[in-house]
């Protein structure tokens, strides 16, 4: 099934749902950003709704023909990630640690592409939540239970390390690792694009990581955000309403690198 033409085209299919996604996170970062420098300087920005998966997802569904949309976003991102739990079972032939890594690796793209998925999903159903509320919930579930503190504080060191780790793809490109060879009139391009959304997507989640860690010190769920609350974070920070507008830019260009990653990559 792995090896199927079909399987392939909806699986390349998720990196454009994926693609969609980022560029609605990125637009309502900008925004946010925007607003609360109008706010700053005496003017009136808007900043409601959520800036993050579950914002992006509902801009979708408001629009119309959004639900055909969010089919498609959530269609493609599953057999995407169906894909990668194949990877991550057979996919390594070895038994050294380097195969062993990719398989780890392509076990937790699984889960973000089927959080994606599943989320789309619900939004097309029009049971769509709060992806901040859902996790404030999980965190003070979490903090209720003996030993809760340091399993949130395990969470938050692998979403710092997950942070570090998507900066350095960026820096070293070593993204290239996961593409056929492009032709060299896209490559420039391709490169700019991965570069500039791997290091701000690395950014946002090592925020969302620290809020997490700080909500364990602090016994505190509701420091527990996602990225809507780490953009905030970032807004209330002075000069925060620039690096908001920059991070979102940079979502931008990893919703336009996933288009090309879509017919680049090794699938």
């Amino acid at each position: 099934m792995a090896d199927s033409r079909w399987f392939e085209l909806t699986a390349r299919g998720g990196f454009v749902g994926s693609g969609v996604v980022h560029l609605l996170i990125g637009y309502l970062a900008i925004l946010l950003g925007i607003g609360n420098a109008a706010a700053g300087s005496g003017s009136q920005g808007s900043q409601s709704g959520e800036t993050d998966q579950s914002g992006a997802l509902a801009q979708i569904a408001a629009v119309p023909g959004g639900i055909v949309l969010l089919w498609v976003v959530a269609v493609g991102t599953a057999a995407l990630c169906l894909r990668l739990v194949i990877e991550a079972v057979v996919g390594g032939r070895t038994d050294s640690a380097r195969a062993w890594l990719a398989r780890a690796k392509n076990a937790a793209k699984a889960v973000v592409y089927g959080a994606i998925a599943y989320s789309a999903g619900s939004f097309a159903l029009g049971a769509g939540k709060s992806s901040s509320g859902s996790t404030r919930s999980a965190a003070a579930k979490t903090l209720a239970t003996p030993g809760g503190v340091f399993l949130l504080l395990l969470v938050a060191a692998i979403a710092v390390a997950v942070g570090i780790g998507l900066v350095v793809i960026g820096i070293r490109r070593s993204y290239r690792k996961q593409l056929v060879t492009p032709p060299r009139s896209v490559e420039p391009t391709l490169t700019v694009l991965a570069v500039a959304g791997y290091v701000a997507k690395g950014i946002a989640v090592t925020i969302v990581g620290v809020l997490v860690a700080v909500a364990a010190f602090r016994s505190d769920p509701d420091q527990a955000t996602g990225l809507d609350g780490a953009f905030d974070a970032l807004r209330s920070m002075p000069g925060g309403s620039v690096v908001l507008v920059v991070i979102g830019i940079g979502f931008l260009a990893f919703g336009a690198y996933s288009f090309l990653r879509a017919k680049y990559a090794k699938i």
